[in-house]
C-alpha cells in the first residue's frame, strides 16, 4: 500500500480527519470490498498495466531516503514552487504538477523542514479542489499535520491513511488517467531530485548508487510507458511520450550499470530536467 503514496489526490480529507483505531480497520475492510466491486469497471488492460507499475516501483518514502542518505544538504531552490498550484487549467497539468508536489513534500519531509511540507501541503490540496476530488477542506487535516510536523513516521502514517481512500476515489470516479498523471509527475521528480543530488557528489560510491539509478529507470520508464499508451488520445500526453520514449531508448541501450558513462549520465539527466520543466510551466 505505500507504493500507492504517489497518488496522494487528498480525496476524502473529511473522513479520514476524524479516523482512529478500529473505524480505520472498518475503513481498510470497506476499500478492499469497494476494489473488489468496481474492478469491472475500468479496461482490465489498463487497469492491470496501472497496478503493475506502482506495484513494481520502489515507494516515495523510500526513494526520499536513498536521496537523502547521499548527503546533499537541503536545498528548497530546486523544488517546485509551492505558490504556482493555482497556475494550471487542464486536467493534465494539474495532475502531472500534484505528482511533482508530492515528492517535494516528501523530500521536506525525509529533510525536517516544517515549513515546506505545510506549504506543499496547501498547494496538494489546492489542486486537489482543482480536480475536483474534494468538495471542501478539513482545517483539521492540516492542524494534525502541524501537530506532527517534527515525526516523520506519524506524517507518513497519515499519509498512508489518506492514500487508501484517495485511490478508490479515482478508481470509482473512472479518473485512471488522471492518477497515471499524478503518478508520472512523482515519478519524474523523483529522477529529477535524484540527478540533482548526482551532480554535487564527488564520492565514487555514492556516485555509482546514482547511476545504477537512472539505470534502473529502463524497466520503470518502459512500464510507465506503456500505461501512458493507453491515454495517447490525450495531446498532452502525446507531447509527454514524445519526450518521454526517447529517453527510455537511451537507457534500455546501455546493458549495465558499469557501461552508463559519465557524457551519457549528462545526456539522460538534461533530457530529464527539460520534461520537469516543461511540465511545470
Amino acid at each position: 500500500m505505500k507504493n500507492l503514496i504517489y497518488l496522494l489526490p487528498l480525496a476524502s480529507l473529511l473522513s479520514l480527519s476524524n479516523c482512529g483505531g478500529a473505524e480505520h480497520d472498518h475503513a481498510q475492510e470497506s476499500v478492499s470490498a469497494d476494489s473488489a466491486a468496481m474492478s469491472t469497471e475500468l479496461n482490465d488492460t489498463t487497469k492491470f498495466k496501472f497496478d503493475f507499475a506502482i506495484a513494481n516501483i520502489p515507494s516515495p518514502a523510500n526513494r526520499m531516503q536513498d536521496i537523502v542518505a547521499l548527503g546533499i544538504p537541503y536545498d528548497n531552490s530546486i523544488l517546485h514552487n509551492s505558490k504556482q498550484g493555482s497556475a494550471y487549467s487542464t486536467e493534465f497539468k494539474k495532475g502531472i504538477n500534484m505528482g511533482i508536489y508530492n515528492m517535494d513534500m516528501a523530500y521536506a519531509m525525509m529533510n525536517n523542514s516544517g515549513q515546506d511540507v505545510l506549504n506543499y501541503l496547501k498547494t496538494i490540496i489546492q489542486l486537489s479542489e482543482a480536480l475536483g476530488m474534494q468538495s471542501s477542506i478539513n482545517s483539521m487535516v492540516g492542524k494534525r499535520f502541524e501537530s506532527n510536523i517534527d515525526n516523520k513516521d506519524s506524517l507518513f502514517t497519515v499519509w498512508d491513511e489518506i492514500l487508501v481512500k484517495s485511490d478508490v476515489y479515482l478508481r470509482n470516479n473512472q479518473r485512471v488517467q488522471t492518477a497515471a498523471t499524478v503518478f508520472t509527475g512523482s515519478w519524474l521528480e523523483s529522477l529529477y531530485l535524484s540527478c540533482k543530488a548526482g551532480e554535487k557528489l564527488q564520492d565514487p560510491a555514492l556516485r555509482e548508487k546514482v547511476r545504477t539509478n537512472l539505470w534502473e529507470q529502463r524497466f520503470h520508464l518502459g512500464n510507465l510507458v506503456k500505461l501512458l499508451q493507453d491515454f495517447k488520445t490525450d495531446k498532452e500526453i502525446q507531447n509527454l511520450l514524445a519526450e518521454l520514449e526517447p529517453i527510455h531508448a537511451e537507457i534500455v541501450a546501455i546493458k549495465q550499470p558499469a557501461d552508463l558513462q559519465e557524457e551519457q549520465m549528462k545526456s539522460i539527466s538534461s533530457k530529464i530536467y527539460a520534461v520537469r520543466e516543461k511540465a511545470i510551466l
